[in-house]
């Protein structure tokens, strides 16, 4: 895992809010998102800002086509983190789903057999 700086941190976590803002009001006006409870886990912005990987974990249907959605759908999500973040590049946003939730699952029932 990289480590990100303070300020690439900031951006990320400010990404995160937006889309996490825009999420909860405009997902109804977005096909295929409709009663989809979908939590933005973490946001990794590349060091120039031009790049960010959202990862999203959700509860309903799988967790793929969501996330092929949502980058179907990327650049109106771009469009309207750049009208709120104040940085000179705007980020393509890429998705992927969130893994580590699993991952921790099957490792706390590995601990737990032992």
């Amino acid at each position: 895992m990289r480590v990100l700086s303070n300020r690439t941190r900031r951006v990320g976590e400010n990404i995160r809010t937006v889309l996490s803002e825009v999420l909860l009001s405009k997902k109804n006006s977005i096909d295929g998102l409709e009663n989809e409870f979908i939590t933005i886990t973490e946001v990794q912005p590349s060091a120039d800002l031009r790049h960010a990987k959202v990862f999203i974990s959700c509860m309903g249907r799988e967790e793929k086509n969501i996330v092929n959605i949502l980058n179907q759908t990327s650049s109106f999500f771009s469009k309207l983190v750049a009208k709120q973040l104040k940085t000179k590049y705007s980020p393509k946003l890429s998705f992927f789903v969130d893994f580590s939730f699993s991952q921790a699952e099957k490792i706390n029932d590995l601990i737990k057999t032992k």
